[in-house]
């Protein structure tokens, strides 16, 4: 869900700051896998004139493509290879930038994948992606011992501490989930009839549109602005997700009659509450705070979802209708008490 746009603005945010001791203490750590060798594929590796757009991430992980070990080092190598030269950001690969070369190549010898595991040159990778980084996620492995056994693969991003990093580690993750909601969405489809089909489509469609405008609900001050955006997107697709799956389970809202009748209610009460909020904040940080135009936008993708979920639930289940609509009113009622 992250644009190009986005990603090139997150370049431009400094990193969090650390104590002179810590960097100092993760640079020593690191210095001492800088002499483990590199494999004989990636001496062969020119050095590319612009930032490469193969983005290794995803054969990594199979996102949008099938995974590809052998094409994610052969990507890698040159991704590294444009990281060493200081190349900038490839417009249409933006989060590759910074989840590609040195860091995915870390994650794949950690790993095993494709190759043999070689912690040190994993290490060697991790320390060249971001030394404060490799200096935590050394401290964790000394104290859990090897994560061999663990069930999901090792990701160096889950130890990233810099405001830079963080940003792009949170855009890759949540690529991930995307794509596997996605193909899960894709199997729910494919066994529906027709109208179903088109009116489930539809409803994906218009919880899209929706997270989309929700980030103009999301306060966007601080350095971390990114970051809090896609929390509240993650929850937000969360929900949905788990609303949908106990929908499929016929395991419909468990409200009261009261309940259903109310929640408009409550939605249209709270919804007048906030947009009094939105207006008394301070008219000097217009470029951070929530405006009054953004917020209307969000209110229209949401009302627009809310029909989307009433079509959807007509079709499978039309006596429950009602509570699937009043359920999807009290979520937006929750959320509004949150903004700003």
């Amino acid at each position: 869900m992250w644009t190009a746009a986005v990603m090139s603005a997150i370049v431009l945010m400094a990193p969090a700051a650390l104590g002179q001791e810590e960097n100092a203490m993760a640079a020593r750590r690191c210095d001492a896998y800088t002499a483990v060798q590199v494999p004989a594929e990636a001496q062969s590796v020119v050095t590319p004139k612009v930032a490469p757009g193969c983005a290794s991430y995803r054969s990594y992980r199979g996102i949008g493509r099938p995974v590809n070990y052998a094409e994610t080092r052969a990507c890698a190598w040159k991704e590294r290879a444009a990281q060493k030269a200081e190349l900038g950001q490839n417009g249409k690969e933006p989060t590759a930038w910074v989840i590609g070369g040195s860091l995915i190549l870390a994650d794949i010898y950690f790993n095993g994948a494709g190759v043999a595991v070689n912690r040190p040159l994993a290490m060697r990778f991790a320390c060249e992606a971001e030394e404060s980084m490799a200096e935590l996620a050394m401290d964790h492995l000394a104290k859990a011992g090897s994560p061999s056994d663990a069930k999901k693969p090792f990701e160096f991003c889950d130890y990233s501490v810099t405001t830079f990093t963080m940003n792009f580690c949170s855009s890759y993750k949540a690529q991930v989930q995307d794509d596997q909601r996605d193909r899960e969405y894709r199997r729910l489809a494919s066994a529906m009839p027709p109208d179903q089909r088109v009116a489930f489509e539809t409803l994906l469609s218009a919880e899209r549109a929706y997270l989309g405008t929700h980030a103009s609900e999301v306060y966007q001050g601080g350095s971390i602005h990114n970051i809090r955006t896609r929390s509240s997107q993650n929850i937000l697709d969360d929900l949905f997700h788990g609303e949908l799956m106990q929908l499929k389970r016929k395991h419909w809202p468990a409200l009261s009659q009261a309940e259903v009748a109310g929640a408009n209610l409550l939605e249209e009460t709270e919804r007048a509450k906030a947009i009094q909020r939105i207006n008394a904040q301070p008219k000097d940080k217009a470029n951070e705070d929530i405006t009054a135009n953004g917020f209307a936008k969000a209110q229209a993708a949401w009302e627009g979802y809310r029909t989307a979920w009433v079509v959807f639930a007509r079709l499978l289940y039309p006596e429950h209708a009602a509570a699937v609509r009043a359920e999807i009113t009290l979520d937006r009622y929750r959320l509004l008490k949150t903004i700003p």
